[in-house]
């Protein structure tokens, strides 16, 4: 399956999944109405609000875990089968909870590693001389690095749910499929990435237009609303178009391999 064909099959396919969709929806609508009071300028250095916030922060973290190994078990079976029970949602959030956390966690690891890492070459950099070229070079650096870092670690989660690995044999097995179809993955997610980009700004445009006379709360939720919608329906494409992707490399020798997922 090629790159385009994917990420049409993303957004053709949520057609399937709509209840997966619904299910973000709730979740990032109640996010997004929590932190209202959270995000007022007035609230900036209440200690109080900030340990709140944290605190939230931690809680809907956890939560989002649980529903990421539901929906990504049901996109799982959709790709299959064409189908989904949804009912099944609970039992593959309870059964890939853990392996997604502890995944997660090497991936916060493995952030911190290279954060440090460009931390430590820009500063050795900024020794040579503290000028306009040195800080481009930086920014250039620090862009490539990190687009090559997230392309790596885009498929470790599939491998999770797809083939029922462990956190760290799931990352070895997606960071060696990343490196091997590395620039059909790196197109795919910059496609991606681009789409979703183009779709959020027209959508937050016209949201802000629309919302101008309202006043200031009501723009407010109105837009925090707008933004769920937007936050739970991209991610379920994107979800659905990497699946796809993944399982093709992994069944065959590369993207074109696949011309019906339902043989997996």
């Amino acid at each position: 399956m090629g790159i385009v064909e994917s990420v049409v099959k993303g957004f053709t396919g949520t057609v399937k999944v709509l209840h997966v969709i619904l299910v973000f929806l709730v979740f990032n609508v109640i996010v997004g109405l929590v932190s209202l009071p959270m995000t007022n300028p007035d609230n900036v250095n209440n200690p109080v609000m900030v340990a709140i916030s944290a605190v939230a922060s931690l809680v809907f973290f956890l939560i989002f875990i649980f529903l990421q190994g539901g929906a990504l078990g049901l996109i799982r079976d959709f790709i299959k089968t064409d189908s989904i029970l949804f009912s099944q949602f609970r039992e593959y959030g309870k059964k890939f909870y853990v392996k997604i956390l502890l995944l997660l966690l090497l991936y916060f690891a493995i952030a911190l590693g290279v954060v440090l890492i460009l931390a430590l070459i820009s500063a050795g950099l900024l020794l040579l001389g503290d000028n306009v070229a040195i800080r481009s070079v930086i920014a250039v650096i620090i862009t490539v690095v990190s687009v090559m870092v997230i392309t790596a670690l885009i498929y470790p989660i599939y491998a999770v749910v797809v083939e029922d690995l462990g956190p760290v044999a799931a990352l070895k097995k997606g960071i060696t499929v990343a490196k091997q179809n590395f620039l059909g993955t790196l197109g795919l997610f910059l496609l991606l990435l681009l789409i979703s980009l183009l779709i959020s700004l027209l959508i937050g445009f016209i949201a802000g237009v629309v919302t101008i006379p309202l006043g200031d709360t009501v723009s407010r939720i109105v837009l925090s609303l707008v933004n769920a919608v937007v936050q739970s329906y991209i991610p379920v494409v994107m979800m659905i178009a990497f699946m796809r992707f993944y399982m093709g490399l992994i069944v065959g020798k590369g993207p074109q391999t696949v011309k019906d997922p339902s043989v997996i």
